[in-house]
């Protein structure tokens, strides 16, 4: 019979909108990790157990109850492992990492099946995870938040604060009692210092770090799945959305949660509301200073055109991209042959991208990001229902 190789996992353990899509994408770019989406392992391993007590488990007569829940574990382990082995040896890669975040629901079952386990504990400031959990709950609620969106019914900034609040410290009290298997690291450390945060972080993997690796990130393919979208249009880490809190109401925020807001916040090194909503800045583009559109397109865009166009070479077409202004200016992108063409003028074209002045030099500038813009209706789209196309030319134009 030939034995498994267990190789001992990850996990990241963060909140949602914590940023551990972006975390997924760092880690998976190492050649010796594995990182895919969303696998909800501990619901399996639950689930499993349940099987597995119910069938093989009851023909274990030598056993107890306590020996046949334990060998009901075993087993879960050695089917999750085989997925997993196998999973990595086909990316020829040594570690797996898994990043669900509704494993919080499920950290005693995965500490008992993976003793071994380490856990990347992500953590980011209370504010910014309202902020952006908002910015979704306009269009949609992650399961994840329907139970807190139940209980505070007349306030969303309640019912996400109450999230976040529930949430870290739960992820607190699992790092205070695995502090060996633990490794904590903040959201805006990693966006903000990569090169002096993720060393640390690979290094408590047991991996070297990688010279180049940031510049990777998203220029290698990652598996699809769950997990936040804007990732997956990025071409650069982005430090734009550090500090968005503060547009959220300090008002909004119940007295209730403040206390122990500010005991969670100051236990992670985070200023306390008050400090944050002091000292927040929140800058906006002055009009009388936005740069030439004419030179973002002759120079900017036909550079990433000459560029990046042979990493898309399935996105065809010819695109018209309107900026809105105070008068309209009109560019056309043919993506018809493999050597892209940019022209100026209103020209035919199958698919068409309208948006204003302010919003390009934002994209441009890092401080917004199209798919958010996109899904706020700022970004209008006539010609195509094709997301992937959208996203592709979102990614030549803009890495």
């Amino acid at each position: 019979m030939n034995s498994i190789t267990f190789h001992k996992p990850v996990f990241i353990l963060s909140c949602e909108r914590s940023g551990s899509t972006m975390l997924r994408y760092i880690v998976d770019t190492h050649s010796k990790v594995a990182c895919p989406s969303h696998l909800y392992l501990g619901s399996l391993c639950e689930s499993l157990n349940r099987t597995l007590m119910g069938t093989i488990a009851q023909n274990q007569v030598e056993l107890d109850e306590e020996g046949k829940q334990q060998f009901a574990v075993s087993e879960a382990r050695k089917m999750i492992c085989n997925i997993m082995d196998s999973y990595i040896k086909a990316k020829n890669k040594q570690i797996w990492c898994e990043k669900t975040p509704m494993n919080l629901e499920y950290l005693s079952v995965l500490d008992a099946h993976f003793p071994d386990a380490k856990y990347i504990c992500l953590y980011r400031h209370c504010m910014d995870v309202v902020h952006s959990s908002i910015n979704l709950s306009k269009f949609r609620f992650l399961p994840e938040h329907i139970p807190y969106v139940h209980r505070n019914p007349d306030s969303i900034i309640a019912a996400m604060a109450e999230n976040w609040l529930e949430k870290t410290d739960k992820i607190l009290m699992f790092e205070s009692t695995h502090r060996e298997r633990c490794f904590r690291v903040n959201y805006e450390s990693i966006v903000m210092q990569p090169e002096k945060t993720l060393p640390r972080l690979f290094h408590f993997l047991g991996v070297e770090w990688e010279k180049g690796l940031m510049e990777r990130v998203f220029q290698v393919s990652h598996d699809k799945g769950e997990g936040d979208g804007k990732a997956a249009l990025s071409s650069r880490i982005r430090q734009d959305s550090v500090g968005k809190g503060i547009e959220v109401p300090r008002a909004g925020i119940p007295k209730k949660f403040i206390t122990d807001i500010n005991r969670l916040l100051g236990e992670l090194g985070y200023p306390s509301l008050d400090a944050y909503y002091s000292n927040g800045i929140h800058s906006e583009i002055n009009a009388e200073n936005m740069p030439d559109i004419s030179d973002i397109f002759e120079n900017r865009f036909m550079n990433a055109l000459k560029n990046n166009r042979y990493r898309y070479p399935d996105l065809k077409g010819i695109w018209k991209v309107i900026i809105k202004g105070n008068t309209d200016i009109f560019w056309v992108i043919d993506l018809s042959h493999q050597e892209a063409t940019l022209k100026k003028g209103d020209h035919d074209s199958g698919t068409t991208v309208c948006f204003s002045a302010t919003l390009l030099v934002d994209m441009i500038n890092g401080t917004r990001d199209a798919i958010e813009a996109f899904s706020h209706g700022e970004i209008e789209i006539q010609g195509t229902d094709d997301k992937e196309a959208l996203m592709n030319l979102g990614r030549l134009l803009f890495s």
